[in-house]
């Protein structure tokens, strides 16, 4: 898809695989809109995103506020002056064993990483579809093609947000407008560093990627028209090689784990 002069809304953008895709997308040529909870983060990215793109807009938003959702998205619309790009890149992580998990803790991560994404593109997808023109990214996680170990509820609502992508890819068939997934892996920012609540096993991937790097990785996937994309071959590779035997794939994962 052409960037140039596009307008792209990139959901939580205050800080990591965010900011750093909000800022690779204005880099790009297109005018960018940022939200997220934390202004003053937002602010920071703003002034990054403006130095190359002057016309970018932020919002401070609670995406667990589903209600306000619709009247957000048209507001963003209306400012941006028509989307043509909608990256459902926000998220939550929930580090709990599956046997410690309460339903508060699956509905607070559904409801931000899932429900979250599909209220904005219902909201956005009429105006799209009226343009015949535009395109709603999701941002999935390698968590749905590793061992989901110690993040099963994260895992199940990225693997529920892909399974939507995918029905929302062929039922916008023809119409002009279409949809991707993007999956990157563990990558260094704060959302992947141990936070207050965790009880999920530590983990450590001495082979996480830069923000930069999956950003620019997420943009060229944008370019392109393949509905799902990595980070990196590797991550490709790793996806590839549990959906061909995922019974050989869990059991080698559950005996490296059963041996540390």
């Amino acid at each position: 898809m052409e960037l140039e002069g596009a307008r792209v809304l990139v959901t939580g953008a205050s800080s990591g695989i965010g900011a750093a895709a909000a800022v690779a997308f204005a880099g790009a040529g297109a005018t960018v809109g940022i939200c997220a909870r934390r202004a003053d983060r937002l602010v920071e990215v703003l002034e990054r995103c403006r130095s190359r793109a002057p016309a970018s807009c932020r919002w401070t938003v609670d995406l667990a506020d589903l209600d306000a959702l619709p009247g957000f998205a048209a507001r963003a619309d209306a400012e941006l002056g028509g989307i043509d790009i909608l990256v459902n890149n926000a998220g939550i992580p929930m580090r709990r064993r599956m046997q410690e998990l309460a339903l508060a803790d699956l509905e607070a991560v559904m409801r931000v990483n899932f429900y979250a994404p599909v209220v904005l593109t219902s909201a956005l997808l009429p105006g799209m579809l009226a343009r015949r023109r535009g395109r709603v990214v999701n941002v999935s996680s390698m968590g749905t093609r590793t061992l989901a170990l110690g993040v099963g509820a994260y895992a199940a609502s990225k693997a529920a947000l892909e399974l939507y992508t995918e029905g929302l890819y062929a039922d916008l068939l023809g119409s002009g407008v279409t949809a991707q997934l993007f999956v990157p892996g563990t990558t260094r920012t704060e959302f992947s560093t141990p936070r207050a609540g965790d009880r999920g096993v530590p983990w450590v991937d001495p082979d996480a990627m830069e923000a930069e790097a999956v950003a620019d990785a997420l943009v060229a996937h944008v370019r392109g028209d393949r509905f799902e994309g990595h980070a990196s071959e590797a991550l490709a590779r790793t996806a590839a090689t549990k959906r061909s035997d995922p019974n050989e794939f869990l059991e080698k994962a559950a005996t490296r784990v059963l041996r540390t």
